[in-house]
């Protein structure tokens, strides 16, 4: 392990172990290793190891205990790259959601004419509410008139 994490040999003997893992992983790494002293085993545990250039690099473990021995084999292998990666891939993954929202969201907004009420497509034609609509949907209309509009457009050709 020492050449993941920079340490000699005797650099790591000199300190408890727990002294090199990153605080927010010292309990977890406790548990675990009292899991495998125990005759269980450990497979894929990871957790941070101080570098001796002051980082932290993440260790992917596995262990088992030889209880006849009051041994602990271990191997650990730093996947600290791979951790960025997937981090960066997890990022880059909310971004492009994040992003496709928009794209919907604007995907939904009409131009439409504050005059006529002509909406305008994406081939920069002007159409009416009617025509537009009945393109992109299934929808049919059936045109009547409200009340507010009879009263201000129709009533005053009877009078």
């Amino acid at each position: 392990m020492g050449g993941a994490i920079g340490f000699s040999r005797a650099e790591l003997m000199a300190r408890p172990f727990i002294e090199f893992v990153h605080p927010d992983d010292r309990e977890r790494t406790l548990e675990q290793n009292r899991l495998v002293r125990s005759g269980s085993t450990a497979r894929e545990f990871e957790n941070r190891y101080l570098h001796k250039d002051g980082s932290f690099r993440w260790l992917r473990w596995n262990a088992a205990s030889d209880q006849g021995y009051l041994l602990i084999y271990s191997v650990a292998r730093d996947v600290t790259e791979s951790k960025q990666a997937q981090a960066e891939r997890d990022a880059l993954l909310q971004k492009l959601q994040s992003v496709l929202a928009e794209v919907r969201t604007l995907r939904d907004f009409l131009p439409i004419c504050s005059s006529c009420r002509k909406i305008r497509t994406d081939q920069n034609y002007w159409q009416t509410v009617e025509h537009y609509v009945s393109t992109h949907t299934n929808s049919q209309f059936s045109h009547g008139i409200c009340p507010g509009c009879f009263v201000t457009e129709v009533e005053p050709h009877f009078r």
